[in-house]
């Protein structure tokens, strides 16, 4: 759930939590229906521990195909790693974003299609 500089990035990875500009749950660049212009404070906010109840919501009302997608996830972790990948939810007519600066989404219902 952590957000940093690469330069702050340990050798395992993992962000320098003692760096003053690391953030933990960072929903910068997201909107309040969970899309975010940048993947990874899509990632970062959907870690919220307060998020994974819709996550558990999600995942109990997808349909058998898509649940099967989700389902090989192991943890909170990797659920928003997929969520937060574009995928058909986040285009319209196959080959535009519904929202081309917001199309990272974890959040339930998918952005508005934009007007023809």
């Amino acid at each position: 759930g952590y957000i940093c500089e690469r330069k702050d990035l340990l050798v395992n990875g993992c962000c320098n939590v003692n760096v003053p500009s690391t953030q933990l749950y960072s929903c910068d660049t997201c909107l309040p229906n969970g899309c975010c212009s940048v993947y990874e404070f899509c990632v970062s906010c959907c870690l919220q521990p307060s998020k994974q109840h819709l996550l558990e919501r999600f995942l109990n009302r997808a349909a058998i195909a898509f649940q099967n997608l989700f389902m090989a996830v192991e943890d909170h972790f990797e659920l928003c790693l997929a969520k937060c990948r574009t995928s058909s939810q986040s285009v319209q007519h196959e080959n535009t974003y519904r929202d081309p600066i917001a199309k990272y989404c974890y959040g339930e219902y998918p952005p508005e299609l934009l007007p023809v």
